[in-house]
């Protein structure tokens, strides 16, 4: 708004004085009664020289007359005229009647051509009438047929001793060409690179030498814009453009209401299609020039369907222009349309084109001197992310009846508050509902106190949030605990196979970054009724099309009874623990990582594993053995005892590079068995196939016999 608002003042700082109207007329009035002696003859041509006072200049005046002509026939001409109110001055000028009269009292012409250049533009055969009443000083002229900027004008000038009335109409003017016309109007138009036509019809009076009121319609079409940089873009508008102003006690004040019916329009911040949704500007204001201050009195945008702002506004233009007040409102609209229409062709982000969105938004933005104020109200208000990520219906983040206030200030602000009905992570992990008390202002949003997101049968407790924007981006700071969520829900939701226990933990720090989310300290999770320790947890592009995870873990006093139960692995009592170093997943699938799992040295507890187990970890580690046990004596026990188990696998490049407890003869121990009756499980292959390994731990779980290659 500045920039326009700018580029106006300079342009109606020159363009404004009436003496463009006004003098004129009076050029010609003076040439025409510049004193004379006539001397008795049927044709004389008198040389004038040159005339004119302080504020007017003309060189070389040359007045023709026919005497003999019952038409008055007569031919005025001057080298140069200067004159403040010209734009540049006119050069050659010929003023030619072909019928007029000239009387004691009255001079007109009813029959006329001028010619005459400007600015380098040649003037040829403009149709002319001029009626002159000496005494009372009314002067009537019009001309037509006037070639400016590619354009054809008409004017009407009707002048008397205290006031004047100019009507000029125009039409096909070509805007690129109005540099031409004036020095004012060569910085905008070449800034904003504008072209495109325009015509108006224009109605401007005033009194002596100050202009008054005016009227001015403007019709413009398949007009082009873009700023140097390429961040303001605009193509084909076609519209109207109306207004009108007044002069009383030393102010000015107007209406002006523009109209866009067709083209497109591209900033930074949004997108409009007056061809899909046409708009208007309407705005009432005041300029006090004792002040050097620009009041918009009233202010309305309005694309129907879209969005409705009225307002109101104080702009200084002292020095440099500045805002000084400003107040927006709008009316409820629906989100959802104006995101997909108006800001996504701007932000051009594919997870952002994969969002849906319902629900109406309102905006009010207050602003005094340096202080700015922003309150978007939200209702009934819906957002899913994702769907076409995962394909199957939901979304990766979803969120459903939100309603709230948002506040914002670029000092103190209020609180702002949101509250949500439900959602959803990842499609099946339910979040209940919430509220959620923030603090907005400046660059940063946090927490104002604890909130309770409800997650499946557990909860998220967030003790901080906090958002800072900074250079690179947004950063983002939580901590807070997970309470006790059960494996069976979580297995449900995410469609694993079904799994006993629970999961909760702490989250000690949580940071975002350059698209980053990061860990800060140890996580800690409580699952199989053991623990898992996290460190260095990042997660890239959580919500994208190509999610990363990375991270180390330590696994400590998991119950295995608990953990092959959740498997259908068969049944195995003891203990375990090992580690998973520099895991990585991509789209939620590992890539690489270095784990080991294994029986804890100090491990007390009875350590036994039943036939279904030994089946499966022969399987695992190719010893070919599996079912052996249902074929031999060994089919009458049950269980066996051991006395240490366990497994390794380096992932590197698709292949598991794979070990155990401790090297035999030709491979390696799985399970080292101890007791009665006990039982040895070897491995043989070091080298498998990641995607085979995987397919038989999923035949495992899922119940059915693994098929031995």
């Amino acid at each position: 708004m500045t920039g326009a608002i700018d580029i106006f003042q300079r342009v109606c700082s020159r363009l404004n004085n009436p003496a463009y109207f006004f003098n004129l007329a009076g050029i010609f009035g003076a040439l025409l009664l510049a004193p004379f002696a006539l001397t008795a003859s049927d044709y004389f041509s008198l040389s004038l020289g040159n005339i004119g006072d302080e504020e007017w200049q003309a060189q070389g005046v040359v007045l023709q007359l026919d005497l003999q002509s019952p038409q008055d026939r007569f031919i005025l001409s001057a080298d140069e005229i200067r004159h403040p109110g010209l734009p540049a001055p006119v050069r050659t000028l010929r003023f030619a009647c072909q019928s007029g009269k000239i009387e004691d009292d009255r001079i007109s012409c009813q029959e006329g051509l001028i010619d005459f250049s400007l600015n380098g533009q040649e003037q040829r055969r403009i149709t002319s009438r001029i009626d002159w009443k000496i005494s009372s000083q009314l002067i009537d002229i019009y001309l037509d047929n006037i070639t400016l900027s590619g354009g054809k004008f008409t004017a009407e000038m009707k002048l008397d001793k205290q006031q004047w009335r100019l009507l000029l109409r125009g039409r096909d003017v070509e805007i690129n060409k109005l540099e031409k016309l004036h020095a004012a109007l060569a910085e905008p138009i070449g800034w904003l690179s504008l072209n495109g036509r325009f015509g108006l019809s224009m109605d401007l009076s005033g009194r002596g030498a100050q202009l008054h009121r005016g009227s001015t319609r403007i019709n413009f079409t398949d007009v082009n814009f873009s700023d140097q940089s390429g961040n303001y873009i605009g193509q084909g508008l076609t519209g109207e453009w109306r207004g009108g102003f007044s002069l009383s006690k030393g102010s000015w004040s107007g209406k002006q209401q523009m109209d866009i019916s067709a083209g497109e329009v591209l900033t930074p911040l949004f997108y409009l299609s007056p061809s899909s949704h046409p708009l208007s500007l309407e705005t009432a204001y005041r300029y006090q020039t004792n002040k050097s201050l620009i009041t918009l009195d009233t202010f309305k945008f309005s694309q129907p369907e879209r969005l409705d702002i009225t307002g109101s506004a104080d702009i200084s233009v002292e020095n440099e222009t500045r805002l000084v007040a400003l107040n927006l409102t709008s009316k409820a609209a629906d989100l959802a349309a104006l995101f997909h229409d108006n800001v996504l062709p701007v932000l051009a982000n594919p997870q952002l084109e994969d969002m849906e969105l319902a629900g109406q938004f309102a905006v009010d933005i207050t602003h005094l001197e340096n202080n700015t104020q922003l309150r978007v109200g939200l209702e009934d208000v819906y957002i899913e992310q994702g769907l076409q990520v995962r394909g199957d219906g939901k979304g990766q983040f979803a969120l459903y009846d939100l309603d709230g206030e948002i506040n914002w200030s670029s000092g103190l602000a209020k609180e702002s508050h949101l509250s949500w009905q439900g959602g959803h992570l990842f499609g099946g992990i339910t979040l209940g509902a919430t509220a959620v008390d923030l603090n907005l202002s400046g660059g940063a949003v946090s927490l104002v106190k604890q909130a309770s997101i409800p997650i499946l049968d557990g909860k998220l407790q967030a003790e901080k949030f906090a958002l800072e924007q900074g250079e690179s981006g947004p950063k983002v700071q939580f901590q807070g605990y997970l309470t006790p969520i059960s494996m069976a829900t979580i297995s449900s939701a995410v469609g694993w196979p079904p799994l006993a226990g629970q999961l909760s933990g702490m989250i000690p720090g949580l940071s975002y970054e350059n698209g980053v989310i990061a860990v800060n300290g140890v996580a800690l999770v409580k699952i199989f009724d053991g623990e898992i320790v996290i460190r260095d947890l990042k997660l890239d592009d959580l919500f994208g099309a190509l999610p990363a995870l990375s991270a180390d873990l330590e696994l400590k006093d998991i119950e295995l009874e608990t953990l092959t139960r959740a498997f259908s692995f068969g049944k195995i009592t003891g203990k375990l623990e090992g580690r998973v170093d520099d895991l990585r997943l991509e789209d939620w699938a590992p890539v690489s990582f270095n784990a080991a799992f294994y029986t804890p040295e100090d491990d007390d507890s009875r350590h036994r594993i039943n036939q279904k187990a030994v089946d499966n970890i022969s399987n695992l580690g190719g010893s070919g053995v599996s079912g052996a046990i249902s074929r031999s004596f060994l089919r009458m026990f049950e269980d066996f005892g051991y006395d240490r188990l366990g497994i390794s696998c380096r992932l590197e490049r698709g292949v598991c590079h794979m070990g155990g407890i401790e090297a035999a003869d030709r491979g390696y121990y799985l399970v080292k068995g101890g007791g009665l009756p006990r039982i040895d499980i070897m491995g043989f292959n070091r080298k498998t196939d990641w995607q085979v390994l995987v397919s038989k731990l999923k035949q495992i779980t899922e119940g059915g016999a693994p098929v031995i290659k």
